[in-house]
Formats: C-alpha cells, structure tokens, sequence
C-alpha cells in the first residue's frame, strides 16, 4: 500500500507525531488484511502505515538499530508507539499483534489481553512459525497496493 508521492519533511512530523505508525510487509496478503481490518476500526484517527519496502520505513528502522537485512531476518511486522516523541517505542513480533488487538478495542481486545497473559517467548515462537509461512497460507503481491483516495492521508513512505 505504498503512496507514490514523496511526503515532505514538515508534513510527515505534523501528520505523525504522538501517533502510532505500523511499519507493514506491503507485499504479504495476511499484513495487507490487518492494515484493512486496522483502517477500518481506527475511528479516532490513532494510526498511520508505512510499507516495509519504502524508504521511510528504512529510516525509522535504522534509528531504532534495525537494518533492512535484520528487518527481513525477523520476519516481523513493527510497530512505533507515539512516533516522534521522546517516549517513541518500537515494538515487534506479537507485541506487535498484542497491541492493535487492544487499540482496535472491541471483541479484539479480549484476545489482545488473552495474548498478552501469554508468555512471550510461546507468542514469539508461534508469530515467527506463522510469519515465515505467511505468504505460502495467504499469498503475496507482486507490488504493493495501492490504498483508495479516502484512505491515503493514513499511508506515508
């Protein structure tokens, strides 16, 4: 779901800043389905989406000591908590999972707090088996798609 204009600087901060930022696999089936599952449960405006495969997502990984051969490595959709702030955050693997499920809220956030009474290291074990299958059980894009005119000021990179 990658935007083909580049987004300015002064833009980007204003846009993103206290936000949380989902740093996707825009080439997977099952991440593209939960950024449309997010999108549509986001009714306070809460999150933005950058394809792993962009350049910002290079940015924002480096600055927290991932490199794009580490990104691919673990296999992990990322997650940046109040992206910006001095409190910024990078979470991964089902931490990643553990939050959107309680920021979506609903009947999501019983299995968020389910997941999170989980032992990291079970979560952890099940995420990575499911990630380095994910394309295998749900497919996977030959580019990114693009997202619809209404959804687009919550895509950056």
């Amino acid at each position: 779901m990658a935007v083909s204009a580049p987004i300015s600087e002064s833009v980007l901060i204003e846009q993103t800043t206290g936000r949380t930022l989902m740093l996707f696999d825009g080439l997977c089936g099952l991440c593209n389905r939960a950024v449309q599952g997010v999108v549509r449960r986001d009714h306070a405006d809460r999150f933005r989406f950058v394809p792993q495969q962009s350049p910002l997502a290079a940015v924002i990984l480096s600055r927290h000591g991932i490199d794009h051969e580490t990104m691919i490595k673990n296999n992990s959709v990322y997650l940046v908590l109040d992206f910006g702030s001095d409190h910024e955050r990078l979470l991964a693997k089902s931490d990643v999972t553990v939050n959107l499920l309680l920021c979506v809220g609903g009947r999501f956030r019983v299995l968020g707090y389910l997941l999170r009474a989980t032992p990291a290291f079970i979560r952890n074990g099940a995420y990575g088996l499911f990630a380095r299958n994910r394309y295998w059980l749900t497919g996977r894009y030959d580019v990114c798609p693009l997202p619809t005119d209404v959804e687009r000021s919550k895509f950056l990179g």
